[in-house]
């Protein structure tokens, strides 16, 4: 069954539609936009969904990539003289700072509390006095975490521009799989699963019931295996060898000729055996069965991309997004996502390289500088020694490795280069799903801590971020163990 924009629409809050219409009237009414958007595969994706919409348009539109939006940022782009700033993934927490410039905002982060809340009317315009068309779902009840990404709303926008932007669905597919919306429940939720479904009519996207480890098409299926984090498989994660022993061992040939088998290589009957004898394994070795569960559940492949490239499954294409905008090449994954398959492609591969060359070395970093347990937290400090848009990925890296304690949130340090009054540290934590499952969230915990020492935080309940005084890292890790443990112990009350 085809899903056309019309019923698309039809399937959210009409606020939320009202919104993103009143949006795209005002950007298709311009001459010159800027585009600013973040630097993850969220953003880029949304920057990528907001430029080509505009492109259609004839509308001309820059697009800037920023790593957070703070006031210099804000400054630098009211001044800019363009008719619209068009924030993407970025701007419902700055709100209250953006003054007078015609501003159109499509995010899904927490806004900014002094502009009010949308979800009593639904129908509300909140903005009728303001120069800020603001579209985001946590104005109308719905989850910015799990059910509608950035460049989910952005794509709202394009579609409210034009009917034939249905073909971008699957960017904002990409977009809440690289914002790990997928993760909790395997499987898209909410409006993204009605965006899913739109891409699936657009003919640009197939959703398949299938293993979900990373590296099904570009991974030989050992090394698959051997990188396996979530779940964990004890004996194979961490082990080359172990790993290669397994497969050989339920019959599954590990190269044709002389090239090495990714796993969409398999054939189906050979795919159901790996699952069975993973579910196996897991199961002797006493796994719970919410983590033998997330062994399978739905991928998100783009059709239009050829077999075993790294843009044909969406977790592998928002891997190489974030190797783009975390090496400061924003413009390479948004080109890529564009449409284009020469030149950008190859630099996008070749930062690819360099990001999980770079990921190695920091991993060998990390542990030269040891891990230090706290009661409900662990933390390394890699300081000036690992890029501070890298150091959250190696801390998940560690937590996944064979032998590391995932008892508890992996927490890590870095200096920022944000400039101000005092030197800052960024902060990034990383957990497991076992961990949420029993009360954790990282993005509450990130934001309290930080508060109390003067700093900024937020993001996924496994996954969060922060900004604070580089003096106060001690203040900090005292209240975010406490913060934690508060959360741990709450869940664990109420269950009993």
């Amino acid at each position: 069954m085809t899903m056309t924009v019309k019923e698309f629409s039809g399937r959210m809050p009409s606020g939320l539609w009202a919104s993103a219409e009143e949006a795209a009237r005002a950007l298709s009414r311009s001459k010159k936009v800027i585009i600013a958007t973040h630097i993850d595969a969220d953003g880029i994706s949304a920057g990528a969904i907001a430029s080509k919409a505009l492109d259609r348009k004839g509308v001309e539109a820059e697009v800037r990539f920023l790593k957070k939006l703070d006031e210099d940022a804000i400054s630098v782009l009211a001044k800019a003289r363009r008719d619209i700033v068009w924030y993407t993934d970025l701007g419902s927490g700055s709100v209250s700072k953006l003054g007078e410039t015609r501003t159109v905002i499509s995010d899904h982060h927490v806004p900014d509390v002094s502009t009010g809340s949308g979800e009593k009317t639904g129908q509300a315009r909140l903005f009728d006095f303001s120069p800020v068309l603001h579209v985001n779902p946590q104005l109308h009840g719905i989850s910015g975490a799990t059910d509608l990404s950035g460049a989910g709303a952005t794509l709202l926008v394009a579609l409210a521009l034009d009917a034939r932007n249905a073909d971008l669905s699957h960017l904002g597919v990409l977009g809440g799989v690289g914002d790990l919306q997928d993760h909790r429940t395997r499987r898209l939720e909410g409006l993204n699963r009605e965006i899913a479904a739109l891409a699936v009519s657009a003919g640009v996207l197939e959703v398949v019931q299938d293993i979900r480890l990373f590296g099904r098409e570009t991974r030989p299926v050992h090394k698959m295996l051997e990188y396996s984090s979530d779940p964990f498989l004890p004996g194979i994660t961490s082990d080359e060898q172990a790993a290669i022993s397994f497969l050989l061992g339920h019959g599954i040939e590990l190269k044709d000729g002389d090239t090495w088998r990714t796993w969409a290589m398999l054939t189906q009957e050979e795919k159901d055996t790996v699952i069975d004898a993973l579910r196996e394994h897991l199961t002797r070795k006493s796994r719970r069965p919410d983590t033998i569960l997330r062994l399978t559940g739905e991928v998100y492949v783009l059709k239009g991309e050829a077999t075993g490239s790294p843009l044909r499954d969406a977790k592998e294409f928002a891997t190489l997004l974030n190797a783009c905008g975390r090496h400061g090449r924003g413009e390479v994954g948004l080109e890529i996502c564009k449409g284009d398959r020469e030149g950008m492609l190859q630099e996008g591969l070749a930062l690819l390289r360099d990001h999980r060359s770079a990921l190695s070395q920091a991993i060998s970093l990390a542990k030269d500088l040891g891990v230090t347990r706290m009661r409900n937290i662990q933390y390394f400090d890699a300081g000036a020694d690992i890029e501070e848009t890298i150091v959250g990925t190696v801390a998940g890296m560690l937590l996944g490795e064979a032998g590391s304690d995932r008892s508890a949130p992996m927490v890590a340090f870095a200096d920022s280069l944000e400039c101000g009054d005092e030197p800052k540290a960024k902060a990034s934590a990383r957990g497991t799903q076992d961990l949420v499952s029993k009360g954790m969230d990282l993005s509450a915990a990130m934001r309290r801590a930080a508060e109390t020492v003067g700093g900024v935080g937020g993001g996924h309940n496994i996954a969060a971020g922060a900004t604070i005084p580089m003096s106060r890292k001690d203040d900090f890790l005292g209240e975010l163990d406490r913060i934690v443990e508060e959360q741990l112990t709450s869940r664990a009350r109420r269950e009993g």
